[in-house]
């Protein structure tokens, strides 16, 4: 795992210049080692600070910062048909997640410019990657976007990179989002942005006497898949719907699976949880954090996300408090119930949708939540964990279970504005699976709340006189002046 680079200009210029300070933004994404690749020449180090790549007059480079995850993990950039392949991230093939030299032979046939855009209709996974040959920078992501990417422009040079704060690093002030189901294409005849043929996400819908018991079905294929070649894993587990799903496929398969619990202190979501691991038949940690521990980590973790967003900042750091329990006992891959909620119906606003505005629009509203997840929740994820040596994995955004999802009718997910369960579907599909009623029914409570860590930046944010929106932007801006500043103006 790690950070990928790309720059790509019409003009000349330092192209592996530029990667080298776009690596050295991520180099906590490279604690392994870093590389640059441009024309024949590839500079590998132990370090982004080490690199001295440099061509003043080389229009096109690539750059990978190296963090091992597994064992079996290798640096790159990779030697693939005619260029250099970096990607952060792994395929899906064979049942199994597959990742460097082994994606990388899967993929080198489609590693032209005419096949290239089909990477992403036709490889499930989550990554996302970059190639170079001696003409062409192509970049695509997967069609979920579960690994981060993002793109920006500035006098006819274009550049990618996992994270923002690279692209900041070399002056491009307005950055974006990479699309999903697109891939770029940069070259001598233009720089464009190509699509895969595959827009649409509607679906014919499903009997419902088939729904839970076909679900049943892809989440146990899913878990398998996320799992296979594993020794041991964790789960982020709170004791609800979602993750005890993934803890009862994990003890059915009889996988080394430990689930992990954050809290500030003991919460009452400790103690359900460790209620519901009980019941499944799975160890489980209870990681009590304090409000130290929050305010130590805030100013860091801000910095990653790169958003000063209150939300997003709490979910973000019981996250990355899950991957250091995680990782403290010895589980560096930690599989979370994220895309859940979206796929499903889960969240209260699909019923106050469908009560105001009726099916239509409730219909609508979760499309849109699907197609937004990666913005919202997958690269605020990846980037809370992007400076520990931890890969997540979500068994429910698979490109499967979201063509699954798409065909369950509405009364499935929610069936009226007074609706505090929603996702009826999953909750048959638990019960199917052997999971308790009381579990399998127990209402959703969002886990920034539960874990207690919303109130506890709302208190440190008071204890220095400010509101919390307030503090968490003066933490951000203090944090990277000059890799931050962009991003507020």
């Amino acid at each position: 795992m790690g950070a990928i680079a790309g720059v790509f200009s019409q003009s000349q210029i330092d192209a592996p210049g530029l990667v080298r300070e776009m690596l050295s933004a991520m180099k906590h994404r490279a604690q392994d080692g870093a590389a640059i690749a441009w024309n024949g020449t590839v500079e590998s180090t132990s370090s982004p600070s080490s690199l001295r790549g440099s061509s003043p007059t080389e229009h096109l480079a690539v750059g990978y910062g190296f963090t091992r995850v597994l064992a079996e993990d290798r640096p790159q950039p990779l030697r693939a048909g005619k260029g250099w392949l970096c990607m952060d991230g792994r395929i899906t093939a064979n049942g199994m997640l597959l990742g460097g030299e082994e994606a990388a032979n899967r993929l080198e046939p489609r590693l032209t410019r005419v096949s290239f855009p089909r990477i992403n209709r036709e490889f499930d996974g989550a990554y996302s990657l970059v190639y170079s040959t001696t003409r062409e920078l192509l970049v695509t992501r997967d069609a979920l976007g579960l690994k981060p990417l993002f793109i920006g422009e500035r006098d006819g040079l274009v550049a990618v990179a996992s994270e923002r704060k690279a692209l900041w690093s070399i002056g491009i002030q307005k950055t974006s989002t990479f699309p999903l189901r697109r891939s770029l294409r940069a070259g001598p005849e233009g720089i464009a942005i190509e699509s895969s043929n595959d827009e649409s996400l509607q679906a014919p819908r499903l009997p419902r006497e088939l729904s839970a018991e076909e679900l049943a079905r892809l989440l146990v294929e899913s878990v398998s898949t996320q799992a296979a070649g594993l020794g041991t894993f964790a789960i982020g587990f709170s004791g609800g719907l979602d993750s005890s799903i993934l803890a009862k496929i994990a003890e059915d398969l009889g996988l080394d699976a430990l689930l992990v619990t954050v809290g500030i202190g003991h919460t009452s979501e400790m103690s359900q949880a460790e209620s519901a691991a009980k019941a499944i038949g799975l160890p489980i940690v209870l990681a009590r954090f304090s409000i130290q521990d929050v305010e130590e980590n805030l100013d860091r973790l801000v910095w990653l996300v790169e958003q000063p967003d209150l939300m997003q900042v709490s979910i973000a750091m019981a996250v990355h408090l899950t991957a250091k329990a995680a990782m403290k006992n010895s589980r560096s891959i930690i599989m979370l119930g994220q895309g859940s909620d979206e796929l499903f119906g889960g969240y209260k606003r699909f019923a106050t949708i469908l009560g105001k505005r009726g099916p239509s629009a409730a219909e609508e509203a979760i499309l849109q939540s699907i197609q937004n997840a990666h913005e919202v929740n997958y690269q605020r994820d990846d980037q809370a964990v992007s400076s520990l040596p931890v890969e997540l994995r979500l068994p429910y955004s698979t490109s499967k279970m979201t063509d699954f999802a798409l065909r369950v009718p509405l009364s499935m997910k929610v069936r009226s504005s007074a609706d505090l369960a929603r996702k009826w579907v999953l909750r048959e599909a638990a019960i199917k699976l052997g999971i308790p009623s009381e579990i399998a029914m127990r209402p959703k409570r969002a886990i920034q709340h539960a874990s207690g860590i919303e109130k506890s930046i709302r208190e440190i944010a008071r204890a220095h006189g400010q509101a919390a929106s307030t503090y968490l932007e003066n933490r951000l801006r203090m944090r990277k002046p000059d890799e931050t500043a962009h991003t507020l103006e």
